[in-house]
């Protein structure tokens, strides 16, 4: 006949699991991770909620596609509407789908996109300083 197994051990480990997920949490709600979605742009402080990782995997990939000698702009397209289907109201996404098509010489989407980018955050500075260059305005 089998001994029956003792609980402590599980009990022991499920402890120890919860004491360090606290312990982590304490670190993301006081830490550098707390304030992550924080940044200055223009030397205005932002606030922008973190992207759906798939999101983000998308958007780099873009911007990777983008900075390329010479740049891939049918792979940023492609990855920058994966990113946008996954997250249709960040203006960040807007605006660098904006300079893909600027970039591929396309000013009309290219204001149509920036025109989405403002209408989600009036007055976004990456959106205002590219709908400038698109115009051909001075900065």
């Amino acid at each position: 006949m089998a001994r029956p197994r003792s609980a402590r051990p599980l009990v022991a480990t499920s402890l120890a699991l919860l004491a360090l997920a606290g312990s982590a949490g304490g670190c993301i709600t006081s830490g550098y991770l707390a304030h992550r979605n924080l940044h200055y742009v223009d030397d205005e402080l932002v606030r922008t909620a973190p992207p759906p990782p798939l999101a983000y995997e998308a958007y780099i990939r873009a911007r990777l596609a983008l900075e390329r000698d010479p740049p891939d702009l049918q792979a940023a397209r492609g990855h920058i509407g994966d990113a946008l289907r996954w997250q249709s109201d960040d203006p960040q996404l807007w605006t660098t789908k904006a300079e893909i098509e600027w970039k591929a010489g396309d000013f009309e989407a290219a204001e149509r996109s920036l025109a989405q980018a403002l209408d989600l955050r009036p007055g976004y500075p990456e959106a205002k300083r590219l709908l400038a260059q698109v115009r051909g305005e001075k900065l």
